[in-house]
């Protein structure tokens, strides 16, 4: 959805965005819409080349200038090859980084419309998405009006929106943000993926509390290397600190690696960082010996900076502890009371695809999760364990096209902590689902795994072969509609497939 708002002139964003130059053509052409897909230009519109996944905005400036364009953004690398173009009825603006520049003419043509609400920001490779969740709950109990953005959807005042990116281009957030704005939301919680800190889609989101979760080995296929990964990860302090607004703080879980030693460097930070953990030194710190894990709840003790909590989630899974933990101290820091952060978190019951429970009668469980790393899948079959089941029994497999280094780890991982494992497909894309198993396999210890390349076979093996006292795990793709398959996305949820399975045992 595109949403006109005012015309804004070429030289206001000369003005106010420095690194933009004007290379031909006129300062003073009227913009009425911001682009960077050429198919969705207009007239006056004004269109930003940026480096895509697949392709080169660059390719595409003669279109946008056909579509009727009145302005267009190049790398100044490239300015010389499209001054010519500029005149009477075209600029041509040239940019040291196209894609920072999408971001603050962005954010410019919408209002900076961030400034005006309390904006949350999680970074990690794991537990964002529950975070969120918890905080919307949180703030629903405090009486604001929360928006969320993030992976499974966007959704605000009752609103949902399918999810084209756990972060949305910087261009398409911006225009999302006004929009929540403009409909009264006063906070904003979002997921901030490596992505886009790496691609400057929220350069230009003034954060309030940005918070680092985890990291672990993912995303390789896009960063080259871990280093790259965990610099885009803690870019987002960076960002946090260029924030305008005044009372302005860090989370960090120390209790993983990463995140001590972005913890031990808070020094160099201008924001204010607080560690989250079991980890003495934490700010937030979990009373280990109070946590009590169940299927269906988890509990422990909390102390703050200031006193004590007890919280209660209706929620599964040990990783939770640390999910809960992280939203409590960014509502902590954005002043929400604690009555309102334990009622909040105790009212919320489910996160789709995170240890989402699908009900049996036959005496044994099954739970759909995201887990998709090495280290979400060990940290989800650990917590299944300390429930002591009879047999874990684990379907799972890896996306094609993506790091290929994680599938021999997590072949590894689920074979060493499940007494069955089943592997299968997950998203092959373009590659052979056969090789990706291979790939798997390769980690895998012992013999006690079966091959089925038909996930939907797959989860009825299993579900078909579990005895009273089994957990069944469904790892992978947790909230995903959706399979992969070559370039064709076809219906596919774990959860519609693991209820058909159970209905049809308990109807024999």
């Amino acid at each position: 959805m595109h949403v006109e708002t005012k015309n804004i002139a070429i030289e206001k964003i000369i003005g106010e965005c420095k690194s933009i130059v004007l290379v031909s053509g006129s300062p003073r052409l009227p913009i009425l819409s911001i682009e960077y897909d050429s198919r969705k230009v207009r007239n006056r519109s004004l269109f930003v080349a940026i480096e895509g996944f697949s392709s080169d905005g660059h390719l595409f400036v003669k279109d946008a200038i056909a579509r009727g364009a009145t302005a267009v953004v190049v790398s100044k690398e490239r300015a010389r090859e499209f001054s010519h173009f500029g005149g009477e009825n075209l600029a041509v603006l040239a940019a040291d980084n196209t894609r920072n520049a999408l971001s603050k003419i962005s954010a410019m043509y919408y209002g900076h419309p961030s400034r005006s609400l309390k904006v949350v920001g999680i970074t990690g490779t794991n537990g964002k998405t529950s975070t969120t969740y918890m905080l919307e709950s949180i703030a629903k109990v405090a009486g604001l009006c929360p928006a969320v953005i993030g992976t499974v959807e966007y959704r605000w005042k009752g609103r949902r929106e399918v999810s084209s990116n756990t972060t949305p281009e910087s261009r398409d957030l911006q225009e999302l943000i006004w929009r929540m704005q403009k409909d009264g939301v006063d906070c904003l919680f979002m997921e901030v993926s490596s992505h886009a800190l790496e691609l400057s889609r929220v350069d230009d989101v003034q954060f309030d509390v940005a918070a680092f979760t985890n990291l672990t080995r993912d995303h390789l296929d896009f960063h080259g290397d871990f280093s790259r990964y965990f610099a885009a990860k803690k870019r987002i302090f960076a960002l946090l600190d260029e924030s305008t607004k005044e009372e302005k703080a860090g989370i960090v879980n120390i209790d993983d690696p990463y995140g001590k030693e972005i913890f031990a460097k808070r020094n160099q930070f201008a924001s204010r960082l607080y560690g989250i953990g079991i980890d003495p030194s934490s700010d937030f710190r979990i009373v280990e010996e109070s946590i009590v894990n169940s299927i269906s709840n988890i509990a422990y003790d909390v102390v703050l900076p200031d006193g004590k909590m007890k919280i209660s989630l209706s929620l599964g899974g040990r990783f939770n502890v640390y999910n809960s933990l992280t939203a409590l101290a960014a509502a902590y820091c954005l002043n929400i009371s604690r009555d309102a952060i334990a009622e909040g978190l105790s009212l919320l019951s489910n996160v789709p695809g995170r240890f989402e429970q699908i009900p049996s009668k036959l005496g044994f469980h099954v739970v759909v999760d995201y887990a998709h790393t090495d280290d979400a899948l060990r940290k989800l079959l650990l917590s299944v364990r300390e429930l002591r089941p009879s047999r874990i029994i684990t379907v799972f497999g890896c996306g094609g096209n993506r790091d290929k280094s994680k599938r021999p780890l997590m072949g590894k991982v689920a074979t060493e902590l499940s007494d069955i494992v089943i592997i299968t497909s997950d998203n092959p894309r373009r590659e052979d689902p056969h090789a990706i198993i291979h790939d798997i396999v390769g980690g895998a210890i012992g013999g006690k795994y079966e091959i089925e390349v038909d996930r939907k076979k797959a989860i009825e093996l299993a579900i078909n072969i579990a005895r009273e006292g089994d957990i069944v795990v469904i790892a992978g793709k947790g909230h995903e509609d959706y399979q992969i398959v070559g370039d064709e996305k076809r219906h596919f949820d774990d959860r519609e497939i693991a209820r058909e399975c159970i209905a049809m045992r308990e109807n024999r």
